[in-house]
């Protein structure tokens, strides 16, 4: 029988490493219309609001990891339970309450877009926190994709009068949370395997999650409302392969390769967000296609600038 989990190890690095982005970029692209079909099943229905689908993600993630989590548990009240916190709440709580909230009022696409800039806040916490060095080329990838993102933003704005920039600053700053996990893990967590990094996170979130559950009603919502079954089946999905999942992989792909690499999973997700937004009318303007170029290529100089100084460097 195959193992999916060990599946990527048993290949070289660079083919698994490069195969794992794509399957991270397919998964978290389809994440974003997943958390709308949460919130609205179909056309014109509303089922859960958006923290009821944040918190519910994490609560099914977590519970669907717990024989992972609860064996190792000890760890959470170590010296590294407070990095499995910071992973926790950084690179999944609080994202996961921003992205919903973002996504009331964003297409997919954009989010995806926006995310991408996950690297460049990587490479800006691994320097002023972890003092990596950075080089200029990097601080040139940086301003070009702070471009991209401005742009993106302004033309967000001028397309709807209903977008407000706390939705796209809800994305912004889920993006900076990830670059503080992504660093976290590398860093603090280098010496613990995927699976524990992704379950016990998970698990030191969970009593969090459990209280919005409650607090909002969710159970009354999944019961009272007709969509709420069907709703449910999409957060379901989004907790199990969204989150717990694809978290494992991430991890691992961390810890097989490096942060920058790692990270440069969103290339791909705004690729794939847009591909699935489009089976659900969700169009790209040509204004989020420009700006999505210019972003990508200043996160492309942020991640590969040393491949730039070597086709410059005489042979």
């Amino acid at each position: 029988m195959v193992n999916f989990l060990t599946l990527p190890l048993r290949m070289s690095k660079k083919v698994s490493g490069a195969l794992l982005l794509v399957l991270l970029g397919a998964i978290w692209g389809s994440s974003f219309i997943l958390m709308k079909l949460g919130m609205s099943p179909r056309s014109g229905v509303k089922a859960f609001n958006h923290s009821q689908v944040a918190s519910l993600r994490m609560m099914v993630a977590a519970i669907v990891l717990l024989p992972f989590s609860i064996p190792t548990i000890r760890l959470l009240f170590q010296k590294k339970g407070v990095y499995l916190l910071i992973v926790g709440l950084c690179g999944n709580l609080i994202p996961s309450f921003l992205f919903t909230y973002a996504n009331t009022e964003l297409s997919g696409g954009a989010s995806g877009i926006l995310n991408s800039f996950t690297p460049v806040f990587t490479v800006l916490i691994g320097f002023l926190m972890f003092k990596i060095k950075i080089h200029w080329l990097q601080i040139l990838g940086i301003l070009i994709s702070t471009l991209g993102v401005v742009f993106l933003l302004s033309s967000e704005a001028d397309i709807s009068s209903e977008v407000h920039f706390g939705h796209l600053g809800a994305v912004m700053l889920a993006t900076l949370l990830y670059g503080i996990s992504v660093n976290t893990i590398r860093h603090k967590l280098s010496d613990v395997s995927p699976m524990q990094v992704t379950s016990l996170g998970l698990l030191s979130i969970f009593p969090c999650a459990l209280l919005s559950f409650l607090y909002e009603g969710t159970a009354y919502t999944l019961v009272e409302n007709p969509y709420g079954l069907e709703a449910f089946g999409y957060i379901f999905l989004l907790g199990c392969v969204g989150t717990a999942l694809s978290n494992i992989y991430f991890n691992r792909l961390i810890k097989m390769t490096s942060a920058l690499f790692a990270s440069s999973v969103t290339y791909l997700i705004p690729v794939f967000a847009v591909i699935f937004g489009s089976f659900f009318n969700e169009n790209l303007t040509w204004v989020e296609l420009l700006a999505m170029i210019i972003l990508l290529f200043g996160v492309f100089m942020v991640n590969f600038y040393s491949l730039m100084l070597q086709s410059k460097s005489p042979q």
